[in-house]
């Protein structure tokens, strides 16, 4: 309470926000509270981020054998733990599916996070195991999100990202008329995201496409060809409307 009441009053702001502002700064150097958060808003945040971060802490000693810094929401599952990598305050959200099954790993970077009920699989398949899924740091993933690794996923550093995304970097074969389609196998084709892209809800990314640097992808776009950097891009299929800084 000495150290609470000790901080120096600026912006009109309470003590207490300025020592949680304090903290937060850490993570995010630009942070600053809206001047209409009230104390009793700030209790419940610490409350829940308080439960959030003790969830991390035990979901990492459990799961992946080390202890660390993240935000865990309830419901969040993981499958082949040993295959996964976590950043230092990474926020995993409520109900969300890890799967670490495949050849490479399924990292997430720090500052990172991942919305609730959205799914990361490398792979569905035990005899055919997928790549990758490699999400840089300070990336933001919004809810419902499903990103398959089969062919490999990266996504770069400082990209947001709306919910109801999806990535697939896997096809299914189909030229064989006398078989079904299920049963003549898949082409895999890398997915590769460029850094700073904003992309908007409900946006899918099928296999073999590179979005560059600085690209924004509007929201219900299908993206099934490679974009470059500095790109404004939407429609079905998807095509770069203009650039960014025309």
């Amino acid at each position: 309470m000495l150290m609470i009441a000790s901080l120096p009053l600026k912006n009109n702001y309470i003590p207490m926000k300025i020592l949680f502002e304090t903290i937060i700064k850490k993570r995010n150097p630009s942070f600053k509270f809206d001047e209409h958060i009230s104390n009793r808003t700030l209790f419940n945040l610490v409350r829940n981020k308080s439960v959030e971060l003790l969830r991390g802490i035990v979901f990492l000693l459990f799961h992946l054998k080390k202890p660390g810094l993240i935000f865990m929401g309830r419901a969040v599952r993981c499958f082949n733990s040993q295959n996964i990598s976590l950043g230092k305050w990474v926020r995993i959200d409520y109900g969300v599916y890890l799967s670490g099954l495949g050849k490479g790993k399924l990292s997430i970077g720090n500052s990172s996070g991942i919305g609730a009920y959205s799914q990361l699989i490398i792979s569905t398949s035990f005899n055919n195991l997928g790549e990758y899924i490699h999400i840089g740091n300070h990336v933001g993933i919004g809810q419902f999100a499903s990103i398959g690794g089969s062919g490999g996923v990266s996504i770069g550093n400082n990209t947001i990202i709306g919910q109801y995304f999806s990535c697939h970097p896997e096809n299914h074969n189909y030229s064989d008329p006398n078989k079904l389609i299920k049963n003549q196998g898949t082409t895999r084709a890398k997915i590769s995201i460029g850094e700073n892209c904003w992309i908007g809800a409900k946006v899918t990314i099928l296999a073999g496409v590179s979005i560059g640097d600085n690209s924004i992808i509007a929201a219900g776009a299908v993206v099934n060809k490679s974009m470059p950097a500095n790109s404004i891009i939407a429609g079905v299929p998807a095509r770069v409307i203009k650039g960014i800084y025309d």
